[in-house]
Formats: structure tokens, C-alpha cells, sequence
């Protein structure tokens, strides 16, 4: 069995090492618990707890975490609209963000027009994310009913989490289309912070969730089901050179997921609540047996060592003699399965991308630490889970992120497994060096 835990707190201030690495808040630590192959990992103690609820939130810099993204090792054909954009650098026009003391953006004009402007793109251009129609109730959910919850709650009751969150995602979406170099630096400075005041905001949310009202439950639930979504939508915007995996979707989307399954489970079936809509409309992902549990038969040779079974290198290689271990990998290629069946039955686009998103709620976040080590086993399954997302580049949530994480992994493995990632280069529209 497993007998790590890889969110364990080493009690750091202002933010623990594990957080302090993904570039996210101590806010999931105690909702991440729930794993059944975490073993005999330590679960986190009341004083690490109560301790991360005291701690002073994370800033983060505004030119460190963008300094090294994308850049110039893209190839030439990308453009902002396929969701590349060149590296963000600070502006001389833009005010400190997260200066001092403060976690919040500094009040004036200059905010007050940014806030318009966010709100106005995710009333416009964001109304459609998909080139395929929603149904109209799914759309009125998401354009009515969640922005109007997200005005309410924060009018009424002083939460913002949903309402920072929506303006964190629209300012990605906005970041990916812009070609304005300075625009582009006030909007990694915005999504950076909205989201961070979102997670602030949703510490005393998680909190209130064992006493919470339906209406309560619902807008939890909607904030984390944000957060899925934006964490998603920031894989393509990782470094490339050097590479920096996805673990901040892997990790973020786990506790989003944990904090969604815990406020939606409080919901009672005789409340009448608007999450409702979102459980219930196709794909239904309640069931383990809908997700991880597919039978993974047609993507059992990863796990396979690529050397001749009378080698050195594959005697030596014991990983798969750890049940639990074994048990992580098989249950992520029963979900990348379970994706290509939909695919396969030609489900909508939205429904696709709800199941991609779902990989870092649903796979065991054990996952997640593997590809942190850049174990090769786990780097190959995730190249061929990033290669799903190669056809649906057009959607902006997603971007050329597939492509461009697997020629990350590809130069990343060991020699001896870049065999087993051969067919994946054939579904790049743009045929490139590997």
C-alpha cells in the first residue's frame, strides 16, 4: 500500500511547502484526505489545521510564476487565438497587485473599469464557450442563474469566492485572446489575484459547509466547480522551458472536486437546488463505474515496461509489484478509457470537457505525486490522456495545451520510453520536431 501522503503541511509560514510549490493556498489540505490508497500516510493534525485556517495567504509574485511561461518555445504557427501567448512581464503602468500587507486589489478607477470590463467579457464572448449549441438550460445556468447567485451572495452576505472566481476565468479568457502585450500583463496580474482572493474567500465557506443551507450548498458547490474549470483552462499557460507539469489542475482540481462532493452530498433530494441541473444534465459522473472503473484492457500495455522482458531495465523496475501503486495507475487508464468512449459515442463538446476536468477530481491524487517525481509510467499515461485534448483545441478552456504537454513529456522520459508515445505525434495538426 501507499504510505505517502503528498499534501502532508510542514507547518511553513506564510505558506507550507507543498502549497508554497503549486503555486495554490493551504485551503484543501484537510479535504484531501479522503483517498482510499493514502495507506498509512499521516493525516493532517488539528493544530496543522487550525494553523492553516490562521495562516496569511500566499501572494503571489506577479512576474515570477509568468516569467518563464511559453515564450519562445512554441512553434511559430501558434497564435493567441489557438491559445498561445508570449510570456507575461510586469507593466509600469499597472498598480502593485498583493503589495504589502494587502491581499486585496487596491481600490480606484483603474479597478473599477477592469471589473466592468471582466464582467462584460464573460456576459459576451465567453457566452459561448463551445462551437457546439448547450441546451438552453444548461446555457441559462451559466449565463443567469450562477452570475446572478455570484451578485447576490456577495451583496447580501459578503461572499465574493463565486464572483472572484468568475472574474479570474474570465481574465484567463481574455489573456488567451488578447494580442496587446501591456493588456496582457494587467490580466495575468488579475487572474492571478481574483483567484487567489477566491480561495481565501472559500476557506470560511468549506467551514460552514456540515451547517450550510441549500442555497448555501448550491453556491459552494458552483465556486468549486469554477475553480475545476480554471484550473483546467491554466495548463496552457505552464512553462515549456523549462517544463512544468500540470500539477497545479492535478492538485487544485482534486480539493475543488473534494470540497463539490462534500457540499453536494449535505444536499437533501426533497431541496430544490440549481446544482441539480448540473449533477443530473448527461454526463452523469455521480458513479465510480461512469469514470475510473472502465475497462482499461486497450491501454494496459503503458503500464508495461518497453525493454525486452529478459533486461536489466525491466528486472529492475519493481513499481508495479506495489498493489496500491498498481491500483493508481490502473484506475487512470480506466478513466482515460472511459473518455474515449464518449468520444466514441460522439458525446457534445461540453460533456467532453466536463470529463477532462474530471481526471483531477476522479483519478486518486496519488496520481498527481507520481507525475510530481516524473515517474516514466505515470508521465506515459498522462501524454496519452493530454493527447484527448488534441481535438479540441478549438475550445478555449483547452487551447494547444495537449500537444504542447506532450512534446514536454516526450523530451522529459527516459530514452527507452518515448517508444510509447509513437502514435501520438500523428494527431498534431501541425506536424513539427519532436
Amino acid at each position: 500500500m501507499l504510505t505517502f501522503n503528498p499534501w502532508q503541511c510542514d507547518e511553513l509560514r506564510p505558506s507550507c511547502g507543498s502549497c508554497s510549490r503549486h503555486l495554490v493556498e493551504c485551503v484543501y489540505q484537510t479535504q484531501l484526505q479522503h483517498s482510499t490508497f493514502t495507506g498509512g500516510g499521516k493525516a493532517t493534525s488539528p493544530r496543522q489545521a487550525e494553523r492553516a485556517i490562521e495562516r496569511k495567504p500566499l501572494i503571489l509574485p506577479t512576474t515570477d510564476r509568468s516569467s518563464s511561461r511559453l515564450g519562445d518555445t512554441i512553434p511559430a504557427h501558434s497564435s493567441p487565438s489557438s491559445g498561445f501567448v508570449p510570456s507575461p512581464a510586469p507593466s509600469s503602468h499597472t498598480p502593485y497587485i498583493g503589495d504589502g500587507d494587502s491581499d486585496e486589489l487596491p481600490e480606484g478607477a483603474w479597478r473599477r473599469l477592469w471589473e466592468l470590463k471582466l464582467l462584460h467579457n464573460s456576459q459576451t464572448r465567453m457566452k459561448q464557450p463551445f462551437s457546439e449549441p448547450q441546451e438552453p438550460e444548461v446555457l441559462q445556468m451559466w449565463l443567469e442563474e450562477v452570475p446572478n447567485m455570484a451578485i447576490s451572495f456577495a451583496q447580501n452576505q459578503g461572499r465574493y469566492g463565486l464572483l472572484y472566481i468568475e472574474l479570474a476565468h474570465s481574465a484567463l479568457h481574455m489573456w488567451t485572446m488578447s494580442t496587446d502585450k501591456k493588456e496582457r500583463d494587467e490580466l495575468i496580474k488579475l487572474q492571478q489575484t481574483y483567484q487567489l482572493m477566491c480561495s481565501q474567500q472559500q476557506r470560511r465557506d468549506i467551514d460552514e459547509i456540515p451547517h450550510a443551507s441549500p442555497k448555501l450548498l448550491d453556491y459552494i458547490c458552483f465556486t468549486a466547480l469554477r475553480i475545476v474549470a480554471h484550473s483546467l483552462a491554466l495548463v496552457q499557460t505552464l512553462s515549456l522551458d523549462p517544463w512544468e507539469p500540470p500539477l497545479q489542475w492535478l492538485y487544485l482540481g482534486n480539493g475543488a472536486g473534494s470540497v463539490f462532493n462534500k457540499a453536494s452530498n449535505e444536499l437533501k433530494a426533497e431541496h430544490k437546488s440549481i446544482i441539480g441541473k448540473f449533477v443530473n444534465h448527461p454526463p452523469v459522473m455521480r458513479e465510480a463505474k461512469d469514470t475510473i472503473l472502465t475497462n482499461f484492457s486497450s491501454l494496459a500495455w503503458l503500464l508495461d515496461h518497453p525493454s525486452h522482458p529478459s533486461s536489466i531495465e525491466a528486472q529492475t523496475d519493481q513499481e508495479l509489484n506495489d498493489k496500491g501503486v498498481r491500483t493508481v495507475y490502473e484506475q487512470a487508464l480506466g478513466y482515460i478509457c472511459s473518455v474515449l468512449n464518449a468520444i466514441d459515442r460522439k458525446e457534445p463538446q461540453a460533456a467532453i470537457a466536463r470529463r477532462l476536468g474530471g481526471f483531477a477530481v476522479w483519478v486518486p491524487i496519488e496520481f498527481s505525486k507520481f507525475i510530481e517525481e516524473r515517474r516514466p509510467r505515470a508521465l506515459v499515461i498522462l501524454a496519452h490522456f493530454m493527447s484527448l485534448w488534441i481535438d479540441f483545441e478549438d475550445v478555449w478552456l483547452i487551447g494547444k495545451a495537449g500537444e504542447w504537454q506532450i512534446r514536454c513529456i516526450y523530451k522529459n522520459l527516459p530514452v527507452e520510453w518515448t517508444c510509447k508515445l509513437d502514435g501520438l505525434f500523428a494527431k498534431f495538426k501541425h506536424q513539427g520536431v519532436r
